[in-house]
């Protein structure tokens, strides 16, 4: 497993944007985003200024069916 990247909730969500995902809905700081290639669909918590948690990280790409080594090359 590669090593994760600590990178800012907010700019882990633009780039989930820039890899082709499509945001849902908003409520809160509590985006609903979905990978259109595979129908699947995660939440991701943005806290201004807060690094991602590296579970939560894994966890959304898992959620999201996007393999963790092409994400972390797109980045």
């Amino acid at each position: 497993m590669p090593k994760i990247p600590v990178v800012k909730a907010k700019d882990f969500y633009s780039y989930l944007l820039k890899y082709g995902c499509v945001e849902v809905s908003i409520k809160g700081s509590h985006h609903k985003i979905t990978n259109p290639k595979t129908g699947r669909v995660s939440v991701v918590t943005i806290h201004a200024g807060k690094d991602m948690d590296k579970g939560a990280f894994a966890s959304t790409l898992s959620q999201l069916a996007i393999d963790i080594d092409d994400f972390i090359d797109f980045i």
